[in-house]
């Protein structure tokens, strides 16, 4: 059996999306014994890394889709995997689905996420063109028009799939609002990314991790500054860990902030596991946080750091928007100090999650082998 694997914007410098990838191809080999896989991305050093062959990121990194129907030639199935794309690129992966379809290819969803709100870089008018919209009156009109027609391919193309699991509970309730309603939910794949050798915990150590994201930037980076501030006159330090090794690592640095050198999903997890606590913009730091055992801090930029969050029974500290960072700052400094009942809740939250995951797993496979 031969699986194409893609959908998202692998190789284009984000340690979330790879992480993912890393985590279904170790899934999948070990869940089917002799499995081929093909991994749509644009870094040729991922056929090496994972053990896969690879192709281009068709649709991504300045690569149309056309070539994509050939690379499916001799695949049994297509899985489009992972990160948030029904919201913020959905045209994208419907397109490669469709093709697939058409093609008499089995498609798959799997482990994507929804936020509750569509990329406005898509589905929000712009420039002039709100402008002349606002000025007619049309702007509503047209921005619902945008998400009726997506909501229209959403409805013709999810149902040709053979199978579609979700990230979580709140992603399948946002896709019914979109014209389907039957997806299943399992829990990203990224949860079973782990390091090896990890350290033993450090009682004494009070280090943050921090990653800030260049999208959807926060609006008050002064506050950022502050809480930075304020966490070194506490005695402690502060570690950026880019989940962008090039655009998170520069805003990081221009906040005065030192990085990690690594740039991989186990980097990520042993810095993470090295510090006492960890606040993000990107929810794969969280959820690799999370991983090696570390309390996490959310600042919202969408609804998925909060649907996250809310497994371990918390909320954001605030949006990227709108946030109060003299509270974020105590709320950081209090959990380095003391961790609270955060080993018993996250123990009780990764047994459900892993649990979840691996019965849709079994479900995945099923339906792959029939």
């Amino acid at each position: 059996m031969k699986i194409l694997l893609g959908g998202i914007p692998l190789g284009c410098d984000n340690i979330g999306d790879e992480a993912i990838i890393a985590c279904v191809v170790k899934m999948l080999k070990s869940a089917i014994p002799g499995v081929e896989l093909a991994v749509a991305t644009a870094d040729p050093a991922t056929a090496a890394l994972l053990g896969v062959e690879v192709v281009p990121p068709f649709g991504f990194a300045g690569v149309s889709t056309d070539g994509f129907a050939d690379a499916l030639s001799g695949c049994d199935a297509y899985i489009w995997c992972g990160a948030t794309g029904l919201s913020d690129y959905p045209h994208v992966a419907l397109d490669l689905l469709e093709i697939a379809q058409k093609r008499g290819i089995a498609t798959y969803i799997w482990g994507v996420g929804m936020d509750d709100e569509l990329n406005p870089v898509f589905f929000k008018a712009a420039g002039t063109r709100r402008r002349v919209l606002s000025a007619l009156g049309l702007c509503g009109w047209y921005e619902r028009r945008l998400r009726d027609r997506l909501k229209r391919r959403i409805s013709t193309i999810l149902p040709r799939c053979r199978g579609v699991w979700l990230r979580d509970g709140e992603s399948a309730a946002m896709l019914s609002t979109m014209g389907y309603d039957r997806a299943k939910v399992c829990a990203d794949t990224a949860i079973l990314q782990s390091a090896p050798n990890l350290p033993p915990r450090d009682s004494a150590c009070r280090k943050l991790g921090l990653c800030i994201s260049t999208q959807r930037q926060v609006a008050d980076l002064d506050g950022v500054r502050r809480l930075v501030a304020s966490v070194r006159e506490s005695g402690a330090s502060v570690l950026g860990i880019p989940m962008n090794p090039k655009t998170d690592r520069a805003l990081l640095q221009k906040l005065g902030v030192e990085c990690i050198a690594g740039n991989t999903p186990e980097a990520v997890v042993e810095a993470a596991a090295g510090c006492s606590a960890v606040l993000s913009s990107r929810l794969h730091l969280l959820i690799l946080a999370a991983n090696a055992g570390t309390p996490v801090f959310g600042i919202a930029r969408g609804s998925k750091l909060a649907n996250w969050l809310a497994n371990f029974s918390r909320t954001v500290e605030g949006s990227v928007y709108d946030c109060d960072w003299n509270a974020v700052t105590a709320h950081v400094l209090a959990a380095m100090s003391d961790r609270g009942d955060w080993d018993a809740v996250r123990a009780a939250a990764y047994e459900r999650l892993n649990a979840r995951l691996a019965a849709a797993r079994d479900e995945l496979v099923a339906a792959l082998l029939v």
